[in-house]
């Protein structure tokens, strides 16, 4: 968990162990053993003030009422269709948790977000075959790199997909939408795993980015225009990172706030990327996807005319109010997340990159989240 000149502090969080590590240039990173989660993580802007980046929660109230911030998910990240996955000639019923009552979503009911880690976990309750056991590193280093290296052993064949997922505002957890949108992104990734928007779920095909919302190659501001234009009002997709083969480590995304000049590098040896702008949170905004026309949203679930025949309703979800840090609300395009993991429902789409783990091998996702300062100059 540390290098040299790393100082390391073990407190109380609750009920759970709470660790601060504190690099040589005073940016800390605090972790809880409660999902093995990343708490905070303090960096300076180009005039050295350090701003507290990740949005969480200043108890264990909060995370136990709002699951997966800043947390390891696990054992398969990301949704599988129907709550089913096939494999070895062999179905295996799931448990139904995501919030449109069919899928699978995040490893389930009870996963790893939410149980208390110690130095390892073993996960067999909500129909995955086998027991899994799974360890967790992390390292801060002294240029700003925290390391999260995730191993993992089974005792049946099983698939496995696990992923840090931790929503930033480089202004600052409490910055909200106004600054989340002069954050500026670039991804490594000429394809995305077309995906159907009334299930968020991939179909199968890999489609190009090429003139489409999903071309990120080149620096593209997340400004309200821009997440007007993605289907669904913001963005929650899978994007394919370039590379010579699917499990070698490599760049994944860059995104700055040119404001502050943080930024902030995604590295992984995982083949996909989930690019999220904070959609599903508090204080919904009147948002038209691009393919439909309507005057007024009045009511929660609304009958919309096509304009491309691509769909025919629309489900405004209006969520519950979380209150962050200091109590301040976390609204709605207030964070982003970009989680290193392998395509969604891979289980179940042959031509996806494997997620099958075998008794005998090693499950190993490596991922970085590198910060840094860009100078005004």
């Amino acid at each position: 968990m540390s290098r040299e000149n790393i100082s390391i502090r073990e407190d109380g969080f609750g009920f759970v162990p709470e660790y601060t590590l504190t690099n040589k240039h005073k940016a800390v990173v605090r972790l809880i053993s409660w999902g093995a989660s990343i708490q905070s993580i303090k960096i300076p802007n180009r005039g050295g003030k350090l701003v507290d980046v990740v949005l969480g929660f200043d108890d264990m109230e909060g995370y136990l009422k709002n699951r997966y911030m800043g947390s390891i998910i696990g054992r398969v990240v990301n949704r599988i269709s129907g709550g089913l996955m096939s494999f070895n000639n062999v179905i295996y019923p799931l448990s139904i948790n995501d919030e449109t009552g069919k899928d699978h979503f995040n490893g389930g009911i009870v996963a790893f977000d939410n149980v208390n880690w110690q130095s390892q976990i073993v996960n067999n309750r909500v129909g995955y075959p086998g027991d899994l056991l799974t360890q967790v590193k992390y390292t801060w280093t002294n240029d700003n790199q925290l390391h999260i290296n995730i191993r993992a052993t089974a005792t049946k064949p099983t698939p496995v997909n696990v992923t840090n997922y931790c929503l930033f505002n480089l202004a600052g957890h409490h910055a909200g939408p106004k600054e989340l949108n002069e954050h500026v992104l670039t991804v490594n990734a000429d394809s995305w795993t077309f995906t159907d928007v009334q299930n968020n779920l991939p179909t199968g095909v890999i489609s190009p980015v090429d003139c489409t919302v999903y071309e990120l190659r080149l620096p593209t501001q997340l400004n309200r225009r821009r997440l007007y234009e993605v289907p669904g009002g913001g963005y929650n997709h899978n994007l394919c990172i370039n590379s010579p083969n699917y499990w070698c480590y490599r760049f994944h995304a860059r995104i700055l706030h040119p404001t502050s000049g943080r930024f902030l590098e995604i590295y992984s040896n995982h083949p996909g990327l989930q690019v999220y702008t904070g959609n599903e949170l508090s204080g919904p905004e009147r948002v038209n996807p691009p393919d439909l026309q309507v005057d007024s949203f009045e009511s929660v679930n609304v009958k919309l005319k096509p304009c491309l025949g691509l769909m025919t309703e629309v489900e405004i979800r209006k969520a519950e109010p979380i209150y962050g840090k200091g109590g301040l609300p976390y609204h709605r395009h207030g964070g982003f997340a970009l989680t290193p993991q392998n395509y969604p429902n891979a289980v179940n789409i042959g031509h996806f990159p494997s997620c099958v783990l075998y008794p005998g091998r090693m499950y190993i996702h490596d991922m970085t989240y590198k910060f840094g300062v860009l100078s005004e100059n």
